[in-house]
């Protein structure tokens, strides 16, 4: 039951972080709200394996009390926020059109 609720969480995040760059400062994402959710997804899985550990280290007093199951809030709200970052660059930072 806990890696269902892992699973769940990282998709919520992913969902959040592509709402904050497709909606709030409304970019134009490949693939729009549903691309940005995968790549929000898989930011915050890669960052979260691959940061946990320096992030705990520097951030250990925040980390108490950021946990949702075994997953880190701060380190997947993180390294999210950075994979839609490179992704908007990736296609030009174009403000996103409505047709």
């Amino acid at each position: 039951m806990k890696i269902i609720t892992d699973i769940i969480v990282y998709i919520l995040l992913g969902a959040l972080l592509s709402w904050f760059f497709y909606y709030y400062k409304y970019k134009d994402l490949i693939g729009g709200f549903t691309g940005g959710t995968i790549v929000g997804l898989l930011g915050s899985v890669l960052g979260v394996l691959l940061l946990h550990r320096p992030i705990m280290a520097i951030l250990d007093f925040l980390k108490n009390g950021m946990y949702i199951s075994n997953v880190d809030l701060f380190t997947g709200i993180l390294s999210g926020y950075f994979a839609l970052y490179v992704y908007n660059k990736i296609n030009h930072d174009k403000p996103r059109k409505d047709y």
